[in-house]
This record gives structure tokens, sequence and C-alpha cells, in this order.
């Protein structure tokens, strides 16, 4: 069995990267490096690529050749499924080497026509990401449950576009997420390994392997299915209301174990509520707690994956 390669995602430093100046995405190259990690996880999505720290050519010239040099390997993310949008970040993808190119839809309406409206862009994508040689993955983020990204990508039929499976997105839409992954597999070629639990009548994340998402279960599923590429996202501090499920399955009760509601348990390192306000009053403590909440996390991950034996690392 191909050992998994647990990639680090920029999201799981989001404060750090934004709030400290003196952080750049290359120091998080280096603690990838120093972590063990064989590659990144890179958030383009947004002003400046977002992660990358900026749009110039110098610039991604000079993260391109730091990822090189270290011997990393790299996926970047974006939003919207518009094939211009998709095509300049194929663009971008090229130009640092990335494997694979995730997205969510960002269509609005009514639900077929959201549908409709995403599956003929990633018709349209589908051969240019095949003439780059990077396949375009469809996350289930905020908007699909894992039955509605599998019926999408039954439709689009393409080679060269995917799904990355999330561990804890279907949650929002009341979709149990061994559900989702039951739906998405045949399609997954990466993955988001984080953590949630119920909490202030909304999902909110917490340090992976504290929540209530079946961790081990999951990854057992993807390695078996031949999964190598799954990017670790700690989500500390992240909410995310309800949305109304709309694929004709019904929604998970909030007695089911996943969706059952915690009580907050005053652990600012679990969860810091309203840490977007924290950040403007003090950003160097979010910034400690941040830290504090991953290597939290990396330690109950490490954990959980050696449990798998062969096909973790």
């Amino acid at each position: 069995m191909t050992p998994l390669r647990l990639f680090l995602h920029t999201y799981s430093f989001r404060f750090r990267l934004m709030h400290d100046p003196g952080y750049s995405i290359v120091d998080l190259l280096d603690r990838c490096v120093a972590d063990g990690n064989p590659g990144i996880g890179l958030n383009v999505n947004g002003p400046g690529y977002r992660f990358l720290g900026g749009d110039d050519p110098a610039h991604i010239a000079m993260v391109a050749d730091a990822i090189r040099s270290r011997g990393l390997e790299v996926d970047i993310e974006t939003s919207g499924t518009d094939p211009v949008h998709l095509t300049h970040l194929l663009d971008l993808a090229e130009r640092l080497g990335a494997g694979h190119l995730r997205t969510y839809t960002r269509h609005a309406g009514p639900r077929p026509q959201v549908l409709d409206a995403t599956i003929a862009d990633l018709v349209e994508i589908g051969p240019v990401a095949a003439d780059r040689g990077i396949p375009v993955l469809l996350e289930n983020h905020e908007e699909f449950t894992g039955v509605e990204v599998a019926r999408i990508l039954e439709r689009v039929d393409h080679p060269s576009v995917g799904a990355l499976y999330d561990y804890g997105n279907s949650m929002m839409l009341r979709e149990d997420p061994l559900e989702a992954l039951e739906a998405m597999l045949p399609w997954t070629r990466k993955a988001h390994l984080k953590d949630h639990v119920v909490m202030h009548g909304m999902v909110c994340g917490a340090p992976s392997g504290e929540g209530v998402l079946p961790i081990a279960e999951i990854t057992r599923r993807l390695v078996a299915a031949g999964m190598t590429r799954i990017a670790f996202e700690n989500v500390w501090s992240y909410t995310c209301p309800f949305h109304p499920r709309e694929d004709g399955r019904p929604e998970e009760p909030d007695a089911s174990p996943i969706f059952a509601p915690w009580e907050d348990p005053g652990d600012p390192a679990f969860f810091l509520p309203d840490v977007e306000a924290e950040v403007e009053r003090d950003p160097a403590r979010v910034i400690a707690l941040e830290e504090e909440s991953y290597r939290r996390a990396q330690g109950r991950v490490d954990e959980l994956l050696a449990e798998l034996g062969d096909g973790a690392p």
C-alpha cells in the first residue's frame, strides 16, 4: 500500500500569515520541511493570491523556486468555477508546479440553476485542465452535499475534473460525513483532514482529533481506495451556520452523535468565540493560540494515523 502523504494546509496558520508581518509563505514552507510534511496546500483565493503573499511575477517565481529547492509538492486552492478564472488559476498552478487546483462553486440562485451552471463551467474547463496536466477538483465546501458533488461529476464526466473530499464540510448541510464520502469516493483525488463540533448553534472548527469527526475511519476508507494525498487543515475557531439540505436526502437529526450540540469548554485553544474581534484586540494572543491548537492537533492526528498501520506515515 502506498504511504499516505500528509500535506500542511495554509489555513492551519491563517492568522499568523495574515497578522504577523514578519512571517511569510516561505517561512511556512520551512515549517513543512521541519515537521516532515512532503507538501503544502496553498490557498490563493483572494486579492494578491491570499497566502501566496503577492501576485507580482517575480514574487511568484521566488515562491516556486522556494518550493522546488525544498523538495516540496504543492496544490493550490481557489473558488469559483468560471472557466476564464480557472484558466487563469491553471496558469498560476503551472508556474508554481502545482499538482491540483481545488475550487468550489460561487453560483447563486435556485438550486437547479446553480447545479447546471456549475456543470457547464466544469465541462468547459475539463479539456483545459487536461492540456495543462493539472486536474481541477470540486470540493464539497459549504454549498453542495457530497451527494450533489457526485451527481455533478457524473454529468461532467471528464478525467481531468475530480473531487476534493472535505472531512467535515458536509455537516453544514446536515449530511453525515461518511455518507458524503461514500458518494464522492469514485471521483476523489485529494482530501482535507479537519475536525468540527456543533456549538453555539453552528458548526465550529476544533483541533483535529478533539472533535466529533471519525477521522480514523474516514482516513482508513480513503487509503483503502488508493488515496495518497491529504491536506492537514486545522480549522481552529472556524464557524459556519447550517444551510438547508437540498439534494432530496433526509437531514441528519440533532440527536445523531456528530450533530449533538456541545457545551463550549471555555478552552481558547479548542475554540475562541469571536476570534475576529480578538485578533483586532490582540493578534499576538490569537497567533499563539493558533499555534497551540495546531500542536495539539498534530499530536492527535499522528496518533490516529499510526493506528492505521501500513498506508499511514
